[in-house]
C-alpha cells in the first residue's frame, strides 16, 4: 500500500507528459506511440482521463467572435434573414461592449454610400457608436425622441457620433419621446426642427434598434411611465418594446393609442424599412426578442450566445 501514492503520481505525470506532446508539441498519437511504446488506444484513454481529472484544461479565446453555426440555427428558429451570434464573456457591461463592437463592424462593412441609417437609443447602441471607425457617405436620422437623462445614452448623442464618421447630413429629434397627450406629440412632430427627421423616415434603408424587455424589466420605457400605466400595459400582455412600439408575446401591438403620445417612428413606418437590425444581449431578453421577431418588425439580429441558447433550448 505504501507505493500507491507514488504510482498515482507517476500516472498523472505520464498523462501530463502525453498531453503536452499532443496538445502543445502537435505530435500525433501515432508519433507519440512510436516514441513511448504506449499503444495509440491507451494514449487516447489517458488523454480522456487527463481531461476528466482536470490535468488538461482547454480554453477557447472566442471573445467577441461570431459563431456561424449558432447564428444559422437562431436565424432559422426566429425566421430572420440574418443573425450574428457573438461569443461573449464577462459581466453585463462587457457583454454589451462586445455586442456593440460586433454591430459597429457589421454596419461599417455592409452599409453603402447614399443609404439612410436610422438609430434609436440604448446602452448597447452607445457601445456601437463608440466602436465605429468608418462609414461610407450616408445620412443619419434619429428615429425617436429621447428617454434617458444620461445624454451619452440618448439617441441624440448616438446619432451625433455616427454622423462624425458618415460625412453626411444628420437629422436629430430634440424632443422627449413620451409626452402627456397625442396633441402635444403632434405639435412636436410638426415642429420644423423635428419634422425634417420624420419626413426622412420613408427613405431609411437600414435601422438599428435596441429592444426593451418588460418581464423581467429591462426597459427605459417602463421606467418612464406612471406605475399604474405600466401595470396596465403588463395586464394587456406587454412583453417587449422597440422604438416605442409595445408588443405582446405573439408580436401583436399593445395599446396603439400609447404610440400617439410618442415622438417616434410608427409601427407602419418601421415595418416598411428594408433592413431593421435589433441589437440586444442576455438570456433574460429572450422573450422580448421572440416577440419582436413574431411581430415581423426586425429582419436581422445581433446578439450573444447566452440569448441564443435560451431561445434554442426553451
Amino acid at each position: 500500500m505504501s507505493d500507491q501514492p507514488s504510482k498515482e503520481a507517476e500516472r498523472r505525470s505520464l498523462m501530463a507528459s502525453l498531453a503536452r506532446a499532443y496538445y502543445l508539441d502537435g505530435l500525433s498519437r501515432v508519433e507519440i506511440a512510436a516514441q513511448t511504446g504506449i499503444s495509440r488506444h491507451k494514449i487516447g484513454r489517458l488523454l480522456d482521463a487527463a481531461r476528466e481529472e482536470g490535468i488538461i484544461n482547454i480554453s477557447i479565446n472566442d471573445e467577441g467572435l461570431v459563431d456561424p453555426l449558432l447564428s444559422q440555427r437562431l436565424a432559422a428558429e426566429l425566421g430572420l434573414r440574418d443573425c450574428r451570434v457573438i461569443r461573449t464573456h464577462g459581466n453585463q457591461d462587457d457583454v454589451r461592449d462586445q455586442i456593440g463592437r460586433a454591430a459597429a463592424q457589421l454596419i461599417s462593412s455592409t452599409v453603402r454610400d447614399g443609404e439612410v441609417l436610422g438609430l434609436t437609443w440604448g446602452r448597447t447602441l452607445t457601445s456601437l457608436a463608440s466602436h465605429l471607425e468608418s462609414l461610407p457617405r450616408i445620412t443619419v436620422v434619429q428615429l425617436t425622441g429621447t428617454l434617458s437623462a444620461d445624454f451619452k445614452e440618448s439617441p441624440i448623442e448616438i446619432a451625433r457620433q455616427a454622423s462624425q464618421y458618415a460625412r453626411g447630413a444628420v437629422y436629430p429629434i430634440f424632443s422627449p419621446m413620451i409626452v402627456g397627450d397625442a396633441r402635444t406629440a403632434r405639435i412636436l412632430r410638426s415642429n420644423p426642427a423635428i419634422s425634417k427627421a420624420f419626413q426622412l423616415f420613408p427613405a431609411v434603408t437600414t435601422a438599428v434598434l435596441s429592444v426593451g424587455c418588460w418581464d423581467p424589466p429591462d426597459t427605459q420605457i417602463q421606467a418612464m411611465l406612471e406605475p399604474e400605466q405600466a401595470r396596465s400595459m403588463m395586464l394587456k400582455g406587454c412583453i417587449a418594446d422597440i422604438a416605442g412600439i409595445l408588443v405582446d408575446a405573439e408580436g401583436q401591438q399593445i395599446d396603439p393609442d400609447f404610440q400617439q403620445r410618442c415622438v417616434s417612428i410608427t409601427y407602419e413606418e418601421l415595418n416598411a424599412i428594408p433592413r431593421v437590425i435589433a441589437v440586444a444581449g442576455g438570456s433574460l431578453k429572450a422573450p422580448a426578442i421572440r416577440a419582436v421577431s413574431k411581430a415581423g418588425i426586425i429582419t436581422d439580429l445581433i446578439t450573444d450566445d447566452a440569448l441564443a441558447a435560451e431561445i434554442l433550448h426553451s
